[in-house]
């Protein structure tokens, strides 16, 4: 018995990849790693064409479902990844202000017995 050769599906249009990465990535919380986007698709049961396409994702940070469509269709067409924009750095936490009286030039920090300093350096 001979094997049957494999067929190649051509990838979808950007209009349908869109469509189709939209109803795969629709529980995705966004910005997303590429792992997340596999491991969404890997979920959702994407088919083996939809799968390789998103292999082709590089590893990043993806802001939204139009940035991850827009990246697959630069990778497909062979135009540089580099052009597609990406995700903003996550916002960094805001800091409380001290509270508690602050100090006055030339007079030592009063200490509150039973209470430790606060590190000023992260803790391992």
């Amino acid at each position: 018995m001979t094997p049957r050769p494999e067929r190649a599906v051509p990838p979808p249009a950007p209009e349908g990849l869109r469509a189709v990465l939209a109803a795969v990535l629709d529980d995705l919380v966004f910005p997303a790693r590429r792992w997340q986007v596999l491991t969404a698709g890997d979920l959702y049961g994407v088919d083996t064409t939809t799968r390789r396409l998103l292999e082709l994702l590089p590893e990043r940070r993806y802001g939204s479902l139009a940035e991850i469509a827009a990246v697959v269709t630069a990778v497909l067409a062979g135009r540089p990844v580099a052009a597609v924009g990406q995700a903003p750095p996550p916002p960094s936490p805001r800091v409380a202000p001290r509270r508690g009286p602050s100090p006055v030039a030339g007079r030592p920090a009063v200490r509150t017995p039973g209470r430790r300093p606060v590190p000023s350096t992260p803790v391992a």
